[in-house]
């Protein structure tokens, strides 16, 4: 009887030992997932706070060319400076770095600045999302 009793106790413990591994595998798979689906919604996170960015960006800078048409000369070394300088701006630092970190590239052409962000540009040619202007004119 005793014995009896004893094999039941293992019985019981060896099964809660592979219910305890069948549930962490299944908390690992729902957790891969969920990273996976997460890096994602993180990149177009990035891709939208760098488009606004360029946006603004854009705009602060023209505004000042337009006030200062000198300013377009050495637009490439003092948009940081006009950046930082500007009443439109309250955080600078939004505004001198992309979602990834790597700086904007600002660029006069033709008396129009243009604001770029390589990274965005990799990320928008590898991922059509639905932050791309095409077909949005209007």
């Amino acid at each position: 009887m005793q014995n009896r009793f004893k094999m039941q106790k293992l019985k019981k413990r060896f099964l809660t030992l592979i219910e305890m591994m069948i549930v962490m595998f299944i908390i690992a798979m729902i957790t891969g997932v969920l990273a996976y689906r997460y890096t994602g919604s993180l990149d177009e996170g990035r891709a939208f706070k760098t488009k606004v960015a360029i946006e603004r960006l854009s705009t602060i800078l023209n505004l000042k060319a337009a006030d200062n048409p000198e300013f377009l000369d050495d637009v490439t070394s003092q948009w940081q400076d006009a950046v930082v300088a500007s009443p439109l701006v309250s955080n600078p630092r939004d505004f001198l770095r992309d979602g990834w970190g790597g700086e904007f590239v600002v660029t006069n052409e033709d008396g129009v600045i243009v604001v770029h962000s390589p990274s965005y540009e990799k990320y928008h040619q590898n991922n059509q999302t639905m932050f791309s202007n095409e077909g949005s004119r209007q």
